[in-house]
This record gives structure tokens, sequence and C-alpha cells, in this order.
């Protein structure tokens, strides 16, 4: 009988002991990382005494250019630095410019196509060397007969990327914005798409063989995009996103509207102020409109010039493929990254890229109401420049240019931090 009173008071104790364990406070778990919020960037993010050269510089740019609004953003060492926005987003209504806003990018969407193109070719699942159209091309079947002259079998995917696919816009301009000319040459209905533009050219004299002479195409750009929707079963923009822009933290970018109807959120208006900033609207309901708004089709322009994307986007975009991997590794292999910047065959000219000096690289974009400049400068300093306006007179590219390397002479310390960590 002892020793079982001896047991149940041991019970008992261990009973009041587990009890007052329950009592005390759990352990604290081991911390994980601690990760910053991520957050809408706004002009106070990059009130930093250390860059006010680029605060004075960006607003002298759009003051000297007459610009109703800009977006400017740079990048040191592969950190978003500065995000900021100058002037109006809606003149009328007096809404500013912040970081968040969406500008139409123009031709800046060339560099996007061409990301995407050779991340296909990284991936295997096109080729260089692949034929565009015939039997043996990747564009085939009844929308792409009636071709003449046998010199378009001789197209591949590369002569698209570098502008030597062999037609010339002196033969009857720029397809992608004529049309009227469209309309009464094959008797197409209004509004013209982008089947009918690629019959109007096929079936047309190609003035030079593939690969010998560089001629700007924007049409051969839109044809890429054509050919990404006919390898992967979706639409070009659709698979952009989901392949190349969010996976790489690009959530905003999309395709542009073509009327002021169509603004999207935290859209920009566009003015236009050159001379001809009336046209006929594209559709062929013969009335004259502003041209940022109905004159061009910029949707159907969408791989080679209809993209959107705020100052951050662009930023984002740029360190996918700036030749440096220490933060923001390069999504493109290093063969498909040196014939970006080198070339490939034929005339040897950047891919995606307007133009390659040594370290400075840089693409423009140009539509009614918007001006544009990317550039990876020198000594890791990148940066962009967009803006709603076409001035009447003066060159943004140059202005821009000069602005902006004025600012960076002026920097003594820069920022040690990274709002790229920060931005949604």
């Amino acid at each position: 009988m002892q020793h079982k009173g001896k047991v149940i008071l041991v019970i008992l104790t261990m009973g009041i002991f587990v009890s007052l364990l329950s009592l005390s406070p759990a352990k604290p778990e081991t911390p994980t990382e601690n990760k910053p919020a991520k957050r809408t960037l706004t002009n106070k993010d990059s009130n930093n005494p250390a860059l006010e050269p680029i605060d004075k510089m960006a607003q002298r740019l759009v003051t000297s250019l007459k610009l109703e609004g800009a977006t400017v953003a740079v990048v040191k060492n592969e950190k978003l630095v500065y995000a900021k926005g100058f002037g109006y987003a809606d003149k009328e209504n007096k809404v500013t410019v912040e970081p968040y806003h969406l500008f139409r990018i123009g031709s800046i969407s060339k560099l996007v196509t061409a990301i995407a193109i050779l991340k296909m070719v990284d991936d295997k699942k096109i080729g260089l060397d692949d034929y565009v159209f015939g039997d043996n091309g990747i564009l085939k079947g009844s929308k792409y007969k009636g071709i003449t002259n046998r010199n378009f079998y001789k197209i591949k995917v590369k002569h698209l990327l570098n502008h030597t696919a062999g037609w010339s816009l002196i033969t009857y301009g720029d397809p992608m914005f004529i049309p009227a000319k469209i309309h009464k040459m094959d008797k197409a209905a209004y509004p013209i798409d982008f089947d009918e533009v690629i019959h109007f050219v096929i079936t047309r004299h190609l003035p030079y063989t593939p690969g010998t002479h560089y001629n700007y195409s924007n049409f051969g750009y839109c044809l890429l995009g054509r050919i990404i929707e006919e390898k992967t079963g979706e639409k070009y923009e659709d698979w952009v996103q989901k392949n190349i822009l969010r996976p790489n933290g690009i959530t905003h970018m999309q395709i542009a509207g073509n009327f002021e109807s169509d603004r999207l959120k935290n859209e920009v208006k566009y003015y236009d102020y050159s001379p001809d900033n009336k046209q006929l609207a594209y559709t062929g309901s013969g009335k004259m409109v502003d041209k940022p708004y109905g004159a061009d089709d910029v949707e159907m322009l969408g791989p080679a010039g209809g993209w959107v994307a705020n100052s951050v986007d662009m930023m984002r975009l740029l360190v996918m493929v700036d030749g440096y991997s220490k933060r923001y590794k390069d999504i493109l292999s290093k063969d498909s990254m040196d014939k970006m910047i080198k070339g490939v065959g034929g005339v040897d000219q950047p891919l995606g890229w307007r133009s390659v000096s040594g370290e400075h690289w840089w693409r423009t974009g140009t539509l009614s109401g918007t001006s544009a400049l990317l550039t990876r400068d020198l000594n890791g300093v990148s940066w962009v420049v967009i803006s709603n306006t076409t001035p009447r007179r003066g060159s943004f590219w140059s202005t821009s240019r000069w602005a902006m390397r004025e600012s960076f002479k002026q920097i003594k310390n820069w920022p040690s931090t990274d709002l790229f960590e920060v931005s949604e």
C-alpha cells in the first residue's frame, strides 16, 4: 500500500508540472528572413538629396521640350535607385505623374519581342535559321498564299529580328500605317486587320534578297508576334506576360488600346504638338482625329510598338538583359545575349536594341504622343525616360541623353537601397 501511495504521488506531481508548463508562454519560432512588404512606389520614395541633380535635369528636360509629362527611372549596379514622375499624366484634370503611371513605349516593344523570341531559341522551341514562309516555314496555310517572289521563301527568323528581311519603305511605305492604301489596292474592308496587311505585303515585290540590306521594319516585328502565336498556340500578349514578364516581377505591362476611351487604369493621356497632329481615322470612318487616338491601330502594332509600361517595369525589363548578373541573372543564355548585342549574319545589327556602341546600348520608342528612350549606359548605370508628348520641336532623344548624363556627373554618392525590393 505504501508503494502504491508513492506511485500516486508521483503521478499527481507530474500532472501539476505538465499543467504549469502549459501555462508558460510558447517558445518563439525562429524568425524567417524579414522581406520588405511590396507597395506602390510614389515620387516621395525617390526624394533623396544625393539624387537632386536628376530632379533638376529631368525638370529641365520637361521644360525645354515643353513636355506635358514624363517618367524617369535609374538603375545603378542593378539596383533601382530612382523612379519619379514630372509634369502631368492628365493635364486637363491636373493629375501629376507618379512612378506607377503607364505610358505607351512605342518601339521599345521590339526589345520585348526580341527577348521573347530569343528565349524560345534558348528553349529549343524555334531556331534563328527557321524559315518564315512556305511549306518548310513556320507560317503556312491559306493565310499566307499568293507569294509570287520566291525570295520570300528565303526569309528567316533572324532576318525579321535584324531588319534584313528584304522589303523597303520606299516601295509603298510602312505597311503597318497605310490602311487607306491597303483598302484601295486590295479592296480590303475597314478596319484593316493584320491578316490583310500580311496579304498586301507578301503578294508584292520584295526589293532585296533577305539578309543583304538593312531596312527598319515594324511589319517584321509584328510577324515575329505572329510566329510566337503559331509556335505556342497562345495570343502573343498572353504568352509574353506569362513566360517573360510576370516571372520577372513585371505585372503591369500590357498592349495598349487605340482610343482615349480605352485608357487603362493609371495610363496617362497623350499629347501631340507636331504639325500633322490630326489625321484620318484608321477605321475608315473618314473623320479627322487627334493622332494619338484613332489615327493608328496601336493594338495591331503590339509586338512592334503597342506595349504600355511604367518606368519601374522598364528597368526590370532592362536588368533581365543587361549583361550583368551580380543581382539579377540575365534570362537569356550567353550565346543569345551575344547575338542580341553583336548581331547575326548578313548585315550585323543588334536584335531588339536600336543601337549598340560598346557598353552603351539603347532603344528608342516613338508613337504619336509618345517619346521614349531606354538606355544601358556606362559605369553600371541604366535609365529610362518616357514622355506622353510629341514635342513641336527639339530632339527628345539627344536632349534626354544629355540631361541624364549631366545629372550623373553631379552625383557624388549613389544610394545603396534597392527600390526593386519594395516595388510591387
